[in-house]
């Protein structure tokens, strides 16, 4: 058995029992403190954009994450607060010229954003373009200027063997998080975040975003290994009204 198959083997297992509630879980309450409150719908107004900010702020969320245009307006509403400000950059597709990517990146920090999570060109990876994986990832890195750098990998197109690399790549450029997918792929997977935990290592955070909408399932992703929940349903997750409808 090679470690990818050992690993896999491990991740179905882990993701096996969380699905079953047979995984110790962490307590409900400690939820809010990692949800990355989110709104990415194209139609997002600035009173859409400040009642997130002022929802997270109330709730002690972990942070925010809005389109690069309206980074500016929440880092001056959550200003004094302990929630971050963050954005995602080549959004949702990422296959952009990385000269772009970079420059959104760049445009963020200088903005206001403190977290940014930015779509990792999958294409090159489904082509067995491992060097220039790294090579962007490691751009990435360099243009956060130390800022929380989440990698968005979109699970839901990569076999197993990619999947692991995509997560050792990740270790090896100094990624902060690896984000699951976008949610436009498909949803996030219990296994997935099972799997991508184990082979990264200490080294990243996983980030579980896509389809998060209930407090079971957010507890089931941290039991398996995720560190932030990306979701829309932030407020649903805790158990009270959702103010607008927003894509996950």
């Amino acid at each position: 058995m090679t470690d990818i198959e050992l690993l896999a083997q491990r991740a179905r297992r882990k993701a096996a029992l969380a699905e079953a509630g047979l995984l110790t879980r962490p307590k409900a309450e400690a939820i809010r403190a990692i949800i990355d409150h989110t709104l990415l719908r194209t139609s997002a107004r600035e009173e859409d954009i400040v009642r997130l900010c002022n929802e997270a702020a109330q709730e002690g969320f972990a942070s925010v994450c809005v389109p690069l245009a309206w980074v500016p307006l929440a880092a001056q509403v959550l200003t004094g607060e302990s929630v971050n400000v963050g954005t995602v950059a080549a959004f949702p597709l990422g296959a952009y010229p990385l000269e772009l990517k970079l420059a959104e990146i760049e445009w963020a920090v200088a903005n206001g954003a403190h977290e940014i999570d930015v779509v990792l060109h999958v294409g090159k990876l489904l082509d067995g373009k491992k060097e220039e994986t790294l090579a962007e990832m490691e751009g990435f890195r360099a243009a956060s200027q130390g800022r929380c750098l989440k990698v968005i990998v979109e699970t839901p197109c990569l076999n197993d063997v990619q999947k692991v690399t995509v997560a050792r790549l990740a270790s090896q450029a100094k990624v902060d998080f690896i984000k699951t997918c976008t949610g436009f792929g498909g949803p996030a997977s219990l296994y997935d975040v099972a799997l991508l935990k184990s082979a990264a290592g200490d080294d990243v955070k996983i980030k579980a975003s896509g389809g998060i909408r209930n407090e079971a399932q957010a507890l089931a992703m941290m039991a398996v290994g995720a560190d932030r929940i990306g979701t829309s349903q932030g407020l649903a997750i805790l158990g009270k009204q959702e103010t607008s409808l927003r894509s996950s």
